[in-house]
């Protein structure tokens, strides 16, 4: 991740799965040959209705919250 920046959630996170898709970490795991999304980790995933960040995967590019129908997600300086 970069170490100046951080990717954060708002309470206003509708689950729709948008961040997931768009997530370029997320995307290069899913082509891995033995991909399994079960065991995967991912940067971003859905659960019980809101996104999830992990961020020892996250890389804070910032393409999830350009891509956020409700503008949930947002990039903050730490």
């Amino acid at each position: 991740m970069a170490k100046d920046k951080k990717l954060v959630r708002s309470t206003n996170c509708n689950g729709c799965g948008i961040c997931v898709t768009v997530c370029p970490t997320n995307t290069k795991l899913s082509k891995a040959e033995d991909f399994d999304i079960d065991h995967a980790k991912l940067a971003i995933h859905v659960s019980n209705g809101c996104a999830v960040i992990d961020y020892d995967a996250c890389i804070a590019c910032g393409i999830c919250t350009k891509n956020c129908p409700v503008s949930s997600l947002a990039m903050v300086q730490i």
